[in-house]
């Protein structure tokens, strides 16, 4: 049962790192907001919470916990970069 639940937390994660990255890059080399792209990261990120609830729940807290901080360097990584990109606007 725990693989399943660490599967499926891992699939949200991936999923949700890889629509992080797409919004920020267009958020820095655009400077816009796709709000459907958002509307639909915010749902995945419901998906993770609960994806790493159910793993911690079935006793796999250090494994919820690492894939957490995980995410957080994934996404930390995707600011350095994208941050890169910003345009700054012209006067």
């Amino acid at each position: 049962m725990k693989v399943k639940k660490r599967a499926a937390a891992v699939a949200v994660i991936a999923h949700l790192g890889s629509l992080y990255a797409v919004a920020e890059l267009v958020h820095a080399i655009r400077g816009e907001e796709w709000h459907r792209l958002e509307e639909h990261l915010d749902r995945v990120d419901d998906r993770a919470d609960h994806a790493l609830t159910a793993c911690t729940e079935a006793g796999d807290g250090d494994f919820a916990t690492w894939l957490e901080n995980t995410a957080t360097r994934g996404t930390d990584a995707v600011g350095a970069v994208t941050a890169r990109f910003v345009r700054v606007p012209v006067r």
